[in-house]
Formats: structure tokens, sequence, C-alpha cells
């Protein structure tokens, strides 16, 4: 099988410089099909040796610090990228997936009039569909609310399965992860290394959707270190978004284990539009029970390490990126096949 994958860099590319979901999907078809995946232009912000030899900075440049993805590519140099307009008026290609419509519609004439299977991806922080391309091929939305369309299905972040744990930390340090979104002084991890080693010392992680968006590397990377997930509002997570991410287990154990929060003062854990008086009376009724750290609470409560487990083994089957590009090519080659298009 022959793909096309068009990238979001373009002439006014600017920082930061990846797209997550476009990026982890690269990664995944290249782990599947190694030998008949061409990026173009060529990811080479994925390849750590191509980036070094620029001299170019993860840090500042790149969302999340260039973490999780982006040292695991090696074929930069090894890509035929030549003569591609060519290829794509010659019918060369399988597919061509565009793997950020909305930044990046490099020969998308072009692809529309070959014989290609064309893909789209739009893994942007909001609910806009680009209908403009929908009735030349099948389309793949992050944060989807409604779904009008027989070709547009939804598409989740995804991690790479070299980077999940084997095995939780049974003897985490931490009750709750020291790391809290959007309080920028938490954000102390220079190095994937400590990052990963801070959510694999601690049982849960308080995170919340960002900006109104549900989607995140956030909740990924936590489970895949063993750490939990207390995702606020979930329960109100439209059901087209999120839908590799086990909703329903993830709400029970926020309902069942969330009172561990009370233990911090709101407003050093919770964004503003999160606070509310109700939460400043629960720290305060905690100061007269028993405050627990991590391991007074796994031992009143040793379940909690066989639910860690559980989230674990749930992503290591289902939220891999090698997942994530299988499923986006059963996915068509099902649609194209059915519909009868091109």
């Amino acid at each position: 099988m022959k793909i096309l994958f068009i990238t979001q860099l373009t002439e006014k590319t600017t920082i930061p410089i990846n797209d997550t979901v476009s990026d982890s999907l690269l990664l995944g078809l290249k782990e599947i099909y190694p030998m008949d995946v061409v990026d173009f232009p060529g990811a080479w912000y994925m390849d750590k040796n191509e980036v070094k030899k620029r001299n170019y900075e993860y840090k500042n440049n790149f969302w999340g610090n260039g973490f999780t993805y982006y040292d695991i590519i090696s074929d930069y140099q090894q890509v035929d990228r030549n003569n591609i307009l060519n290829k794509i008026n010659n019918n060369y290609f399988d597919f061509i997936i565009f793997g950020s419509i909305k930044c990046s519609k490099k020969f998308l004439d072009e692809a529309i009039s070959s014989t290609s299977k064309l893909i789209f991806i739009d893994g942007d922080d909001d609910t806009i569909i680009d209908t403009d391309v929908l009735k030349y091929g099948i389309y793949f939305k992050r944060e989807l609310i409604f779904n009008d369309y027989k070709n547009v299905f939804p598409i989740n972040c995804c991690v790479p399965k070299k980077k999940i744990i084997k095995k939780i930390n049974d003897k985490p340090t931490n009750l709750l992860a020291p790391l809290i979104p959007y309080r920028k002084k938490t954000y102390i991890y220079d190095n994937e290394k400590d990052y990963y080693k801070m959510w694999q010392n601690s049982i849960f992680g308080f995170t919340y959707s960002p900006n109104g968006w549900w989607e995140t590397v956030r909740y990924y990377e936590m489970m895949m270190n063993g750490c939990i997930p207390l995702i606020q509002n979930l329960e109100k997570c439209p059901k087209k978004t999120l839908t590799k991410l086990p909703k329903k287990k993830l709400i029970n154990i926020t309902n069942k284990y969330s009172w561990i929060l009370n233990q911090n003062f709101p407003t050093k854990i919770y964004k503003k539009k999160f606070l509310s008086v109700k939460k400043f009376i629960l720290y305060f009724q905690t100061l007269f029970h028993k405050k627990y750290n991590a391991k007074s609470f796994i031992l009143d409560f040793p379940e909690i390490n066989v639910i860690r487990e559980e989230l674990l083994e749930y992503i290591k089957n289902n939220n891999t990126s090698e997942t994530m590009a299988t499923d986006v090519i059963k996915i068509s080659k099902n649609f194209f096949s059915s519909s009868g298009q091109k």
C-alpha cells in the first residue's frame, strides 16, 4: 500500500511546529507500513537526529516540549520525496492523507483529480468541520460534537507503544501529581524522563479539558505511566469526543476518589471557573479528618493499584499510535468500499 501523508508544514508554519493528532497518526502509519509512507513536506521535526542537525530546540518550539512523539522516527533522509506531483498525477498512491487539513491543502486539486482515496485529518482545537472537502473523501475530526455526515468519524490522541511502561510503580510517593494544569510554576520538567517519572510516582493526576476543548495528550501520558487522571466534568463530554478514552470507568473513578482533592487548598489546584464555596467548605472539613499520603492511601484502598494496572492495560490495547493508524485505514477502507467513492 502506497500512502502520501501531507504534513501541516507550509511556508507560513509558525511556532509551535507540531500537530499532535497528525504527528501521532504519521508515527503509527510508519510503524505499520515502514516502507510505504511518504511524508511531504518531510516531518523533519519528528526525527531526533534531524532536529539536532538543524540545531533546533524542542523547548518552546513544540507543544509539550517535544515529549512522547518526537524522538522515534529516524527515516527522514531515507524517504524518497522526489516527483511527488508526478506520482499524484499518475495515481501512484493508494491513499493521500491530509494530516492537518485546515493547515495545509497542498496538492489538494491534483489529489482530487487522481484515483487515490483521500483522507482528511482535523485535529484542531475547534468543533468546525471543513465541509468544502467532505465530498472528496473521508474526514476524521477531533472534538466532534455532533455528526450529520456519513463520512465524518471521530479521532483521538494516542501514544507510542514503546513509551508505555510495562507495569505500574506499586509504591508511588505522590497521592496527587505535583503538575497542575495551567499552574505554570508546576511545569518544571525539562526532559521527558523526569516528566514521566513524576506521573509514575503519582497515584492520581488532576486535570480538565483545556480552554473548553476536551482532548489533550496529558490524559494518555498519565495513564501510560500508571497515573489515574481525575478529569473534571468528564460526564459532560460529548458522546463523539474522546471516544477511545474509557470515559465511563474514569467518571466512576473520579466520583469515588475525587474527595482526595479536598486535601488541597482549592486555589492551588482549581482554575477560577472550577472554584465554588462548596470546595472551600470541603477543604476546611478535611482538616478534621485523616489526611492521606500515597502510602497510607494504598494501605486503606489497596484496590487502587489494580485500577492503575487496568488503565495501563487499556491504553496498551486501545490508545497506541499503531492502533490509531490501523483504525483510520480500516474505517477508510470500509467506507470507500461501501460508499462506492473512488
